[in-house]
């Protein structure tokens, strides 16, 4: 799997009743979801090793874009700087995409995630691009789907 083929696309309108999925891509040279493992280790008096388990997860994404590309990505997170959202307005959804293999329909494995969106630090180097920082906090469990990078409808599996 190439980088390319695993897309991010979040809901700019922020959990609205009509989503409007952008695509997390130009400016932004790296980015991953780290799935933050909640966990807890035990070891007993009569063991030599410990015991891990895994209680939970609650994944996050750093987002540090180059303000370089003027698109709707670039006025969502501007409006994030301006507004500093807190409580549920400052919920949204991102969609995980795999786009390999072949598409159903046009439509690609993906997972839906609610997160609330942390407002970092607008800025940069003389010179250079403003950079703007986001993360994206996970809120609850996921949804298994479908998603059409064309369409830019997800579409839960029942």
């Amino acid at each position: 799997m190439r980088r390319d083929q695993l897309m991010h696309f979040v809901d700019t309108s922020m959990c609205g009743t009509t989503p409007s999925y952008v695509l997390l891509g130009d400016g932004i040279a790296s980015l991953s979801e780290e799935m933050n493992a909640e966990t807890e280790t035990k070891q007993w008096i009569n063991q030599r090793n410990g015991t891990t388990q895994v209680k939970g997860y609650t994944p996050s994404i750093e987002v540090e874009r180059e303000d370089c590309v003027d698109d709707d990505c670039r006025a969502w997170i501007k409006r994030m700087i301006d507004e500093l959202p807190t409580g549920a307005a400052a919920e949204t959804y991102v969609v995980r995409v795999d786009a390999t293999g072949t598409p159903t329909s046009g439509a690609y494995h993906a997972i839906r995630r609610k997160f609330a969106v942390q407002v970092g630090s607008t800025g940069g180097d003389a010179g250079g691009d403003v950079v703007d920082s986001i993360t994206l906090g996970g809120c609850g469990d996921g949804e298994v789907g479908t998603f059409n990078p064309t369409t830019l409808a997800f579409t839960a599996t029942p």
